[in-house]
């Protein structure tokens, strides 16, 4: 079978390496406040992070709007 035929190291270290990814992706946070994400936000760094959130939101959203716009003017001149 081929199964058989694959040497056992390489077995070994494929298992290793599905060990070492399934170590590195468990993460667990309490369920409280201020708990939901996986770094602090609070005091001045949370009005930080809601302001860069909102301008991060604002530009992607906008980017549509700005594009059609362009293209609009460009194609009445």
């Amino acid at each position: 079978m081929l199964i058989q035929s694959i040497p056992s190291a390489v077995v070994r270290r494929a298992q290793a390496s599905r060990l070492r990814l399934a170590q590195r992706r468990h993460y667990h946070v309490e369920n409280r406040v201020n708990q939901n994400f996986p770094f602090r936000y609070e005091g001045e760094a949370k009005t930080r992070f809601t302001v860069g959130f909102a301008a991060f939101v604002a530009a992607g959203f906008s980017v549509p709007f700005l594009a059609s716009a362009f293209q609009l003017k460009k194609a009445a001149s």
